[in-house]
């Protein structure tokens, strides 16, 4: 047994040999505002390094049940396990000081749907430890958890998850994501093998494995480089990967439905939304959790997949954060239109990525449809709707039933400029100088306008309205306010006057 951190010594006992007892259940509890300290010290009155976590669970077993549980603002760490094997599912830790989620002293427990939100002072979404090789070692089983960190002026080198001390585990369908010094540091180990290549696995608990699939894009916040892994190379304890090549992750845009380019703290979130588009990047590559009969088998990565489980109790919806609503199903436009297509006004048609409209295929828009875009496709380039040399778009709305080119943001996030991309139609119209050019706002040889015929005809736009657009697609970490390659709301390059343009 021993103590536990945030008491007086001997007013809190943890620790046995029952991996199984039961301490209870919570369900749909909320901590928030906690973590006092409890053994101040005049010389560091920021933190003595005794504040009380917004829950600790010291030793506690598999018997005990976890489900949807929120810490939100807490002192310290949102969740703390000291050792024990008690199992969660649905946790959520939000603007906590230090650590979202930390585990020591032997943790062996399985964690599932897990999700932080980690403003600027904020340390890790996860700290997971041990005691180097000494038993019993720190063995946490997580499958599916999204991480995001906000921008931020301290603790530019940390990672978003750090394992240390010789931590081992199994970690599978993390989405990691924001401005963070790495997505994974991994320091001070111990001899416990470490792996992304499951054939490489070492004895339980003497590895860590951290899958290959599991997404990783957070960048520098300094440079805006994305940076997946600090891994420890120095003696002593380095941390060596095997084999050469290992960690691995992919690095892919997550495509999360709605979260901002450019954040702090609660009071400038505005909006949010951290499930994945449906058919995305977080839908590829999904990989089996361990069968141990506690893993649910999903078909995404990360804590959300179409149920926002954070709805109605969350302090993000307490206080009109969170985007209501469902994600859309299949009504998804990306890639190349390449035949005609009529979109109907009965259906909302969600816009991924830039779609083109290719030469000889028209695009025909009934009155009264709406068309959602979301900020980039699964590329990371910003939304936006092309229409190639040789190709039309038939958008006529009325008065009454305009056709509506929109974010996909929640309402509680608009009126936002920036939010995707825009409209860009590509003619056979002369240029000054002759011959042809790449259009501005996107990458160079795929957008080619100009030519000879000053009456073409790329089609007709009546009554339709283009909100909320012009996101930048060529951020510059030196000018990040404006890097001159944004998209405009409606771009005409070289179209003819053939084209009819109204209202």
């Amino acid at each position: 047994t021993a103590d536990i951190e945030g008491l007086t010594q001997g007013l809190g006992t943890y620790g046995g040999n029952d991996d199984a007892d039961n301490s209870g259940s919570l369900k749909y509890v909320r901590v928030w505002f906690g973590g006092a300290d409890i053994g101040f010290d005049p010389n560091n009155p920021e933190n003595s390094g005794n504040e009380i976590n917004g829950i600790t669970f010291g030793g506690v077993g598999s018997g005990t049940t976890l489900e949807h549980v929120e810490v939100a603002y807490n002192k310290d760490d949102g969740f703390e396990f000291f050792g024990g094997s008690v199992n969660g599912r649905w946790l959520s830790a939000l603007f906590c000081d230090d650590d979202a989620f930390d585990s020591d002293q032997g943790y062996q427990g399985n964690l599932q749907f897990i999700f932080a939100l980690v403003d600027e002072d904020g340390d890790h979404a996860a700290e997971m430890d041990s005691k180097f090789d000494n038993q019993r070692r720190s063995y946490p089983r997580v499958s599916g958890a999204t991480f995001i960190k906000s921008d931020h002026t301290t603790g530019t080198s940390n990672g978003l998850i750090q394992i240390r001390e010789g931590g081992g585990g199994e970690f599978y369908n993390m989405i990691l994501t924001g401005k963070s010094g790495a997505g994974l540091e991994n320091n001070d180990c111990g001899s416990e093998v470490r792996t992304s290549t499951a054939a490489s696995q070492g004895t339980f608990p003497n590895s860590l494995y951290w899958d290959a699939n599991n997404i990783i894009n957070t960048v520098n916040v300094n440079t805006n480089a994305v940076n997946q892994f600090a891994i420890q190379g120095s003696a002593p304890n380095a941390c060596s990967w095997t084999p050469t090549g290992d960690p691995r992750s992919r690095n892919v845009n997550p495509q999360l439905a709605s979260i901002p380019g450019s954040w702090t703290s609660a009071s400038n979130l505005q909006s949010f939304d951290p499930r994945p588009q449906p058919g995305g990047n977080a839908y590829q590559a999904v990989a089996s959790p361990p069968s141990n009969g506690f893993f649910q088998s999903v078909a995404y990565s990360g804590a959300f997949g179409g149920d926002l489980w954070l709805a109605g109790w969350s302090y993000l919806s307490e206080k009109g954060l969170l985007a209501s609503g469902g994600l859309p199903g299949g009504n998804v436009l990306q890639g190349t239109i390449n035949a005609d297509v009529t979109l109907s006004a009965s259906t909302t048609y969600y816009l991924s990525g830039q779609v083109f409209v290719a030469a000889g295929a028209t695009l025909t828009i009934e009155p009264g449809t709406t068309i959602k875009a979301y900020r980039t496709g699964s590329d990371g380039r910003a939304s936006a709707l092309v229409i190639e040399q040789g190709a039309k778009i038939m958008a006529e709305g009325t008065a009454s039933n305009p056709i509506t080119f929109t974010s996909a943001e929640p309402d509680s996030a608009l009126p936002a400029r920036g939010l995707w991309g825009g409209l860009i139609i590509l003619g056979r119209a002369p240029i000054t100088g002759g011959g042809t050019a790449d259009i501005e706002g996107l990458t160079q040889g795929l957008g080619t306008y100009g030519g000879n015929d000053d009456a073409d005809n790329s089609g007709s736009l009546k009554y339709v309205r283009v909100w909320f657009g012009g996101a930048d697609i060529g951020f510059d970490p030196n000018n990040p306010e404006n890097s001159g390659n944004e998209i405009n709301g409606i771009t005409f390059g070289g179209v003819g006057s053939g084209t009819t343009l109204e209202h």
